[in-house]
This record gives C-alpha cells, sequence and structure tokens, in this order.
C-alpha cells in the first residue's frame, strides 16, 4: 500500500489518480498530468514512484528535472528526460548528435529553424517509439525549464489522446515563466489531470514524524511540528536536524525532546534549514558539495577534484555519501543532485567572490579539455574578463557554441571582442554569425560593418561581406543586399568561385525586385565564374537564380535550369540561399501539367524543409494543397493545408493556406471558413485569397461581384504574381463575366490565354483558353476541346466544368439527348470531388435550358464508417494497423509526418475511434470478417 511509504504519507489519492493515468496511457489512451505544490510538498516522491509504476507496466520512461542554470540552454529539460535512453538507442543517438549541433550552420539558417528541425526529429522518435509501445514523459521541476522543451512537449500533447502516452510535468507553484505557464494552460484545455498538492494535514504529520522517528511524537514535539505547516521537507528537515544533535530521545513509546524547558532553537525558513543542514557537515564536505552546486546540476568528480586542487579519491569518498543519503543520484549517465532545490540552496550559501573564482578556475581549466562548450562558456563568463587562452578556445569552439547556446555565443563574443585590440578578426566575425544565428540580422548587420572597418587578416573579409549580404538580405531590404556584393566581388581578397556566389545571390534579390534584365546578366555571370574557378556552388547559385527569373515566362526553361542547379549543389544546398530549388522544381512541373512529377519533387522538399527546419516549409506544402487540389484529391489537399497550418509561418503562407481551404469549402456546399481581406497573403498568394472570396461570392448569387474580384487581379497581374502563374482563375472569371453580361471579357481572356500558350503550350493552359472561348462565342466544338485537354491536363474539376458548359450548348443547339449526356458527365465528375455546389449549380443552369438530368446521378461517399476513407486515409489507416509509426507511414506515401498524423485525426473522427490502438483492433477485425 502506498501509505505504507513514509515518504508518501498521506498522498494515497494523488498516486491512485496517477496509477490511473499510467493504466490509461498503457492501455493505449494517453493523458497529461500537471502536478502543482510548493517546495517540499512530495512533488520529487510522487514521481519517484510514478516512474517505478509505470516501468512495471511495461512502458518506456523518460524521467528528470529541469536546471536553473540551464533555462538558456534549447532542449535542455527534454535532454534530462532523455538521459538514461542515450547510449542505448541509435535513433535517439541521431537526434542527440543533432542536438549537439553537428553539421547545423551547414543545414539550417538560424537558431530557430535549427531547433526546428530538431523538434520534427524529436516528434518523429516519439512516434517510433510510441508505435513500439507505451511511453511515459515524467518532467520534475518544469519551472526551469527551456521553450524549445515546452514547445516539444505542446506538439507531443496535441494528439495524446490517440497514442499511448503518459505525460507529467510537475512544477511549484510559484515562479512560473511562460512557457511553462503556456504549456500549462494548453495541457488542461485538452483534459489534463490537474493535481495541486496541499500541505498535510495534522494526522498525517504525526505519522510521517512517527514512520521517521519509530515512535509517536509526544506532546511538545508534536506541537513543534505543528508549526512547519504540513511541509513534509520542512518536517524532515527539522527532525533530521532535532535528531543529529541529540534533542529527541525515544522514551515510554512516545519520541519527545530531551530535557525540561523550551524547545531547542531551530531555523525556521527553507534556506536556513538547508545551510544548518550544511553547517553539520564537516568542512571538507559543504565546501566540496556547495563548490559543486556552484559547477552546475550535473556533478564530474574529476573535474570537481581539479577545481579544487583535492586529491580525487577525497572527493570521491564526499561525492558517494551524498549519493548514500540521496542528495546525489546516479542515473546511469552522470552524477546530479536529486532535486534542483538542494543545488540551489548550497549554491546560494556561497559568497559571489569565492562562485567567481570557482568559475574562473573551472573555465581555466576545462579549455583544455573536451566537453560541452556551453559548460566551458558558462564558467567563462561566470569568471569575469577572457584572457588570452579563453578567447583562443573561444576562437576554436564558436561554431559549436553558437548553435548548441546561441545567447551565450552571443554573450560571451561581445565581451571577446569588447576590446579592439585583443579581438582578432576571427572572433569578429563568429560574433556576426553568432547574431544572425539568434535571430538578430539589425545588430548582426551592424558588427559586420564594424568588423569590416578594422583592418585585419584578409582571409576573413569574404565570409563577413557574405554575411552582410545575408543580414541586409533577412530584413528585406534586397538593395542594401545587392549593394553589399559588389565590394566583395570587387575585392582581391574574393577567389573567383567566392565572386560567383556573390553575383548568384544578388541576381535572386534583382528578380526577387522584378529587374529581370538585369538579373540575367548578373545570373550569367555567377555561371561564367563558377565555371571559370570549378566551383559547384557558384555555378549552380547562378543556375538556381535564371531559374527563378524564368519561372514567369517559360517554365521548360526555369526547370531546366533548377534542375542544373540541383545537379551542381547536390546534397549540400546552402540554407541561406533564400531560394528552395525542390519547390521550383516542383512549381514549375505543376504549371507543365507534370502533377505526379510535381508531387514527388515538393514532397522532396518538405522532407529537406523538416531535416534543415528551412523557412520553406509551410511554402512547399502550400505548393502539395495546389497540385491535389487540380489532382482532384481534395482531402489530400486539406491534410497538406492543415500541415502547413501546424507550424511556423515565416514567409506568410497562412492566407494562402486558408484561402484553399476556402476553395475547397466552397465548392462543396461549406461556408468559408476563413475572414481574410483581399490584400491579404505573400505577392504570389494575394490572388488566391480573392479567387475564394469571389467563388463564394457566385456561390451567392453575386456574379457581378465575383468577376469584380478576380478581374483586378488579371489586368494587374506582373513579376513574380504573372499571368502564367495565375492563369487557373480564368475559367471561374469567364463565367462570371458572362453570367455578369460581359462577354467581351471572356472573349479577352481567351485572347491572354492564346498569347501564353503560344510561348508554352499545355494542356492546361489550352483548356482554360477553349474554354472560356466557348463561354464568349458559344459553339460546342470548343467546349469538347476544353474537355480533351483538361482530362489530358489531369485536372477533374475543370473538365466536369467544361462538360456542364458543353451541356449548355448542345442545349442551345437543340440536341437534348447530347446535353443530357454532357450533364450526367459534368454531374459524375463533381460527384467524385463531392462538389455538392457545382453539382446544385450545374442542375440549375440546365433546368433553365430545359434539360433535367433524369437520374440522382453518382452518391456521394458517407461521412462516417470505413467507407468514408478517401483512397489515402485508407492506405494510412492499413499501415498505421500494423504497427508503423507516423514517420515510417510518411516515408513510405512520400508524405510528411505531419501530414500523416493529420489523415490519423481524420481517419479516428470518422471511424469514430479515438485511438491508434482502437484502429488496429477494428482494422483487424475487418479484416477477419469474411
Amino acid at each position: 500500500m502506498e501509505a505504507d511509504r513514509p515518504d508518501l504519507v498521506d498522498r494515497t489519492a494523488e498516486c491512485e489518480q496517477l496509477r490511473a493515468a499510467a493504466r490509461r496511457a498503457a492501455a493505449g489512451h494517453g493523458n497529461a498530468v500537471v502536478l502543482e505544490g510548493a517546495v517540499g510538498l512530495g512533488k520529487t516522491m510522487l514521481l519517484d514512484r510514478l516512474a517505478e509504476q509505470c516501468a512495471a507496466l511495461g512502458m518506456r520512461v523518460l524521467y528528470g528535472a529541469a536546471a536553473d542554470v540551464e533555462q538558456r540552454l534549447p532542449f535542455a529539460a527534454m535532454s534530462a528526460v532523455a538521459r538514461a535512453h542515450v547510449g542505448r538507442d541509435d535513433d535517439l543517438d541521431r537526434v542527440i548528435d543533432l542536438l549537439r549541433g553537428r553539421d547545423a550552420l551547414a543545414r539550417s539558417v538560424t537558431a530557430l529553424h535549427h531547433e526546428l528541425a530538431v523538434t520534427e526529429e524529436l516528434l518523429a522518435l516519439a512516434d517510433r517509439w510510441l508505435s513500439r509501445g507505451p511511453v511515459a514523459i515524467l518532467l520534475d521541476d518544469a519551472q526551469w525549464a527551456d521553450a524549445s522543451s515546452m514547445v516539444l512537449l505542446h506538439r507531443l500533447a496535441r494528439d495524446i489522446g490517440q497514442e499511448p502516452l503518459l505525460l507529467v510535468v510537475a512544477a511549484r507553484a510559484l515562479a512560473q515563466g511562460e512557457a511553462l505557464n503556456s504549456l500549462q494552460r494548453g495541457l488542461l484545455a485538452q483534459g489534463a489531470l490537474e493535481l495541486r498538492l496541499e500541505a498535510l494535514p495534522e494526522p498525517a504529520v504525526v505519522a510521517l514524524a512517527t514512520a521517521r522517528l519509530g515512535a509517536p511524537p509526544g506532546p511538545r514535539l508534536r506541537g513543534v511540528l505543528r508549526a512547519y505547516g504540513g511541509n513534509p521537507m520542512h518536517v524532515k528537515t527539522l527532525l533530521g536536524a532535532y535528531l543529529a544533535d541529540g534533542s529527541i530521545q525515544v522514551e515510554g513509546g512516545e519520541a519527545e525532546f530531551t530535557g525540561p524547558g523550551d524547545p531547542p532553537a531551530a531555523p525556521q525558513p527553507l534556506v536556513d534549514l538547508a545551510r544548518g543542514q550544511a553547517a553539520q557537515m564537516p568542512r571538507e564536505y559543504r565546501e566540496t558539495l556547495q563548490a559543486a552546486a556552484v559547477l552546475g546540476l550535473t556533478v564530474d568528480v574529476a573535474e570537481l577534484s581539479a577545481v579544487l586542487d583535492r586529491p580525487l579519491m577525497s572527493v570521491s569518498e564526499v561525492i558517494a555519501d551524498a549519493v548514500a543519503t540521496g542528495l546525489l543520484v546516479d542515473d546511469g549517465q552522470c552524477l546530479r543532485f536529486r532535486q534542483g532545490l538542494a543545488r540551489e540552496l548550497l549554491d546560494r550559501s556561497v559568497p559571489q567572490a569565492v562562485r567567481t573564482a570557482l568559475h574562473q578556475r573551472a573555465g581555466r581549466m576545462l579549455t583544455g579539455r573536451d566537453g560541452a562548450p556551453e559548460r566551458v562558456a558558462a564558467h567563462l563568463l561566470a569568471g569575469g574578463d577572457l584572457d588570452a587562452d579563453g578567447r583562443q578556445w573561444l576562437a576554436a569552439n564558436a561554431d559549436a557554441l553558437t548553435v548548441r547556446a546561441p545567447d551565450l555565443a552571443v554573450r560571451l563574443l561581445r565581451r571577446a571582442t569588447a576590446d579592439p585590440a585583443q579581438a582578432s578578426p576571427a572572433l569578429r566575425t563568429h560574433l556576426v554569425r553568432a547574431l544572425l544565428w539568434d535571430g538578430d540580422p539589425v545588430q548582426a548587420e551592424r558588427a559586420a560593418r564594424a568588423a569590416l572597418s578594422f583592418d585585419g587578416d584578409a582571409a576573413c573579409a569574404p565570409d563577413l561581406r557574405w554575411l552582410l549580404v545575408q543580414a541586409c538580405y533577412r530584413q528585406g531590404r534586397l538593395q542594401e543586399a545587392i549593394d553589399a556584393t559588389e565590394p566583395a566581388v570587387d575585392s582581391p581578397d574574393t577567389s573567383v568561385g567566392q565572386a560567383a556566389r556573390f553575383h548568384g545571390i544578388a541576381a535572386i534579390c534583382l528578380f526577387l525586385l522584378d529587374r529581370f534584365d538585369e538579373a540575367v546578366t548578373v545570373a550569367d555571370r555567377a555561371v561564367a565564374d563558377g565555371e571559370a574557378a570549378g566551383d559547384a556552388e557558384g555555378i549552380g547559385i547562378g543556375y538556381l537564380a535564371k531559374g527563378v527569373g524564368l519561372a514567369k515566362d517559360d517554365m521548360a526553361a526555369s526547370l531546366a535550369l533548377t534542375e542544373l542547379a540541383l545537379s551542381h549543389l547536390g546534397h549540400g544546398i546552402r540554407p541561406d540561399l533564400q531560394v528552395d530549388p525542390y519547390v521550383l522544381k516542383g512549381i514549375c512541373l505543376m504549371e507543365l501539367d507534370r502533377l505526379d512529377e510535381a508531387d514527388e519533387a515538393v514532397a522532396t522538399a518538405v522532407r529537406h524543409n523538416q531535416r534543415t527546419g528551412g523557412v520553406f516549409l509551410t511554402t512547399a506544402h502550400a505548393v502539395r494543397a495546389h497540385i491535389r487540389f487540380l489532382q482532384g484529391r481534395w482531402d489530400d489537399a486539406l491534410a497538406e493545408v492543415r500541415s502547413g497550418l501546424d507550424g511556423p509561418d515565416p514567409l506568410g503562407h497562412e492566407p494562402r493556406l486558408l484561402a484553399m481551404a476556402d476553395l475547397i469549402a466552397v465548392h462543396r456546399g461549406d461556408a468559408p471558413g476563413a475572414e481574410l481581406p483581399a490584400d491579404a497573403g505573400e505577392a504570389d498568394g494575394r490572388y488566391l485569397v480573392r479567387w475564394a472570396q469571389a467563388l463564394a461570392a457566385e456561390a451567392q448569387g453575386d456574379p457581378k461581384r465575383a468577376a469584380g474580384l478576380l478581374r483586378p487581379m488579371w489586368e494587374q497581374a506582373d513579376g513574380l504574381e504573372a499571368r502564367r502563374m495565375m492563369y487557373r482563375v480564368c475559367p471561374d472569371l469567364a463565367r462570371n463575366t458572362v453570367a455578369a453580361g460581359v462577354p467581351g471579357d471572356a472573349r479577352a481572356l481567351a485572347d491572354d490565354l492564346h498569347t501564353i500558350a503560344s510561348v508554352q503550350p499545355t494542356p492546361s493552359l489550352a483548356g482554360c483558353a477553349a474554354y472560356c472561348r466557348g463561354l464568349a462565342e458559344g459553339g460546342v466544338a470548343p467546349m469538347r476541346a476544353a474537355v480533351d485537354a483538361f482530362r489530358r491536363a489531369g485536372w477533374p474539376l475543370y473538365e466536369a466544368y467544361a462538360h456542364e458548359s458543353a451541356a449548355l450548348a448542345l442545349a442551345a443547339a437543340g440536341d437534348q439527348a447530347g446535353a443530357r449526356e454532357a450533364l450526367q458527365q459534368a454531374l459524375d465528375g463533381y460527384g467524385r470531388l463531392e462538389a455538392s455546389w457545382d453539382m446544385a449549380r450545374a442542375r440549375a443552369r440546365l433546368r433553365d435550358a430545359g434539360v433535367r438530368d433524369g437520374a440522382r446521378g453518382r452518391r456521394g461517399r458517407p461521412k462516417h464508417g470505413w467507407d468514408a476513407l478517401t483512397d489515402t486515409e485508407r492506405t494510412v489507416a492499413e499501415l498505421v494497423a500494423t504497427g508503423m509509426s507516423n514517420p515510417d507511414v510518411a516515408a513510405q506515401l512520400f508524405l510528411s509526418r505531419r501530414t500523416v498524423q493529420s489523415h490519423v485525426s481524420s481517419i479516428l473522427a470518422k471511424l469514430g475511434l479515438t485511438s491508434r490502438v482502437e484502429l488496429a483492433v477494428a482494422a483487424t477485425q475487418r479484416q477477419a470478417q469474411p
């Protein structure tokens, strides 16, 4: 029984609630617990017991505590809970390598993007673990947790009910940061169990004292215990102090103070109690443990011995005693303080001057050893001014430190470069890189310009100038970025290959400014310099820049150039190119009606951006949603929309994604969900917003307003939002202009499309031109040509459009049978898409023309049950039911992990299930049916 454990007296109810939560998670129904309480009320004891229970249930247990000294280190709290599994799980070890920053500067643009990549990898790892069995994540002292770990836990908990996951977050009731508060609010909103530990009642305090002393307390001792408010830590600390000095003895079946008179004086505040305990230690013990507390949450015996200049055996004896008494614990990976509070109080008991001296000595000693750079840097920073050895260490380890702890790197590099006489060019360059990595391009630009004003090592100048270009670009100051490339290209310190890269990035900026002629000239120079130098990266950037520029007019040429760029860049694509070649390739293929190839290219873009935390992840999801909209795979398109919305959106694609969802909603007869202004979204997405608004206006019976929304977008199309990139709005625009009584506008659209198609004909362009021509001039032949063209393009919605208009043309020509047949083909096409609004519109228009379909048409898919699943959802369900994790399913189906999770949520909702375990059971039962 729990009540038999002295450390859990009167926590039986809480223990039972936690055990029930663990059992539910082990059975496949995940849940979360928010555990709060003041210092000393038993949170850690409860977690210790819960960890034992979870292990007994066969759960993988990740249990650890956050530390106040590590709040600035990304994922420090999650590293603490996973520490026991490091070295025992290959998947985790790979993620730990990424967490430690291996190749991060070559993979990601900033710390934020690197953290996104790490988050995706950790979520994928969690998915794999959960597919193999239940998992418990128990985080103690969460008030000290870093923001990255809190974001990760929030993401893990989004679909917690579907997974065999128990998440328990324990924290002090006070001094909580915003990151923890946000996590707790999110967990509670999702139905997490909230446990608030209260002070023990007097009977429980008496029982605790009885267990500790071997006899119930007498009246005088009971009165003193009552004054401590039922805090078990206070009580146990007080009893320990009294027992240590012989103030209590057991006599006559009771434990009571020795001697008459008032009880012995005892410290009351918890800090004083801890200091009183420390004061009772021998000096050597006290100083050793205080030094260990100053140096961090974990304890390195060899390091401690060197810092204190004491024999290793002497220090080891103290540490062994601390482990035996429970002050320290050995979790198999390292020694650490069992409770952050114990370390905190010991640390506070050391005078500031002594703490500084300890950090200085530790910093000097560690710079000559291999170790975590953030640990060395923390000592150097706390130890005051940097000496020559410290600056040398920093120059050699700045990149690793920047990746692992960017804020710490910036502060230490600022200190190292404060005196220009002692700051080397390399350190100044590292400072600029660290500021960029930390997401501060304004300060990075200032630091870069200041560094370039110094005379120094010319070898650093090209790197500094490249960083300056990036700093300007990331502020949106494209002209300043171009200007910064000019002195770099002209400098004798810049190699021909480096010049090629500067020309390439300048060309990309020029294209984005719609200065196409200049951009082509500069891009050609990049290719020429790259070829002259044999610099594959320079050649690749040049070709990529040209591909960007030609995308508005000549998709085939843009595709060829992009593939050339990829062949030179290979897998070493720089994260700071500002263009994703895989996304660009996907767009080109989509515009060339090669939709399956486009989907595959964008799938590669999704994987690449997930791996690097790239800024184009949401872009890739948006493009893929567009591809699947055209293919008629609307549920899959909506899954991509949800995936795109489920994460950061640095390029502002949210309006574009919501507009795509609204387009599908209107076609399916639902109300659009987004309230978006007409000018919302990024440059290449504004027309999507207008398109969705126009379709909603048409559905409300206002074709004039619909045409008025779309016509200006078409007439003003230019640059990166050229007509070649948005012509698919033309069928809707033409239909509404004719309905509004302006058929001439439809004829003008047909002429525009014919001009565009003459440069680069594609089936979809031909279909749009024929459709608009048919609406403007009448006749069956253009619509039949449109039907054929849209079928070849693989655009089923537009094919149904053309059948609908062909039916109207046939009816006008008196061919009732042909009109009914064309109408039925239109209704079949709309039915496959579940486009109920289009079906209703087609029937109404043909009814007005005297044609009735005479049949109910294709039945829509049911809303619930196995028959409600799309083809993709059915495949996902079958794979999940076999025990495959989301990342494994994603790899097999060329989807992202996020998209698979979106499909899983949809599957569970349609089947009326709540967890993946239930899905596996239901799938097995279904397969067993005759």
